[in-house]
């Protein structure tokens, strides 16, 4: 049976400062190690911590943001409110119960976005 791994990545999640480097293989295959990894729709690192996350999911909201911006800017208040509840919102709410963010960089981070969706309507 032949199988394909290139799907397959090795995620270790510690703390240490000097963790074991074994090597992992599937079929006599190595699997790739990553520092981080999409799953779920969260961006999650080998030291869990949440910037890598934070930081891609503001780039997409900022870009969403700015396209509504440009598109929008003739529509009333009620449209772009609607606009932001259905597009941007989520985006930044999605699992916060797990990636709550407790720095304080990544907290004004999040707090940029929503003060800069104050110049949508």
């Amino acid at each position: 049976m032949n199988f394909n791994i290139t799907k397959c990545h090795l995620l270790r999640i510690t703390k240490k400062r000097k963790p074991s480097h074994l090597t992992y293989t599937i079929t006599n295959q190595p699997i790739s190690q990553v520092e981080s990894h999409l799953y779920l729709g969260i961006t999650i690192d080998s030291k869990l911590s949440w910037s890598k996350h934070i930081h891609t999911t503001t780039s997409q909201c900022a870009r969403t943001l700015g396209l509504l911006k440009r598109t929008l800017h003739p529509a009333t208040p009620k449209v772009k409110e609607t606009a932001y509840n259905m597009l941007i919102r989520p985006k930044l709410e999605y699992a916060t119960v797990a990636w709550n963010p407790h720095k304080q960089n990544n907290i004004d981070t999040l707090d940029k976005i929503k003060r800069s969706t104050a110049d949508l309507p």
